[in-house]
């Protein structure tokens, strides 16, 4: 059945029902597979009709267009290369902290008394960022450490 045989059929009052067990398909497969290709239902003229881009696919089976409808817009494609571009750019400007690097996902408490100023700053920058504290602090650790291992001269050596 064409998708033309399947607008008519639905714009001389034939239920949706009726037609979509024809196709053996359930009457909201049908209706999501229509508006998917571009058909709306006008309450005005009390009829389907079509409002997608492009020339109107009357022609075609409703497989074979809800299939070339699909290959037209690969929306996990396009939102994969929005995020991409968004992390480049936050990349550029500096403002994305590097994930850390370390495996394991495990955790633990432990309590620590810090200066008031370096808390004051890190909880601005907390704020400003919508970064965990313990995210900031974990990061922190981890360069600082890094920074250790190959500069065995310092002054924590006790």
């Amino acid at each position: 059945m064409t998708i033309g045989e399947i607008i008519d059929g639905l714009n001389r009052r034939e239920s949706i029902a009726i037609i979509a067990k024809r196709l053996e398909i359930s009457p909201y497969t049908l209706s999501k597979k229509l508006r998917l290709i571009g058909y709306e239902y006008d309450g005005e003229q009390k009829k389907r009709i079509f409002v997608g881009d492009g020339e109107e696919p009357r022609h075609l089976q409703l497989q074979e267009a809800t299939a070339l409808q699909y290959e037209k817009t690969d929306y996990q494609l396009l939102i994969y290369e929005q995020l991409q571009s968004i992390y480049e750019l936050l990349r550029k400007r500096g403002e994305v902290i590097a994930p850390i690097m370390s495996k394991s996902t495990e955790k633990k408490r432990r309590t620590f008394s810090i200066n008031t100023e370096i808390l004051a700053r890190l909880d601005l920058i907390s704020e400003s960022k919508g970064i965990q504290k313990s995210k900031l602090v974990e990061e922190a650790l981890q360069q600082f450490l890094q920074q250790y291992k190959v500069d065995k001269t310092s002054h924590f050596d006790n």
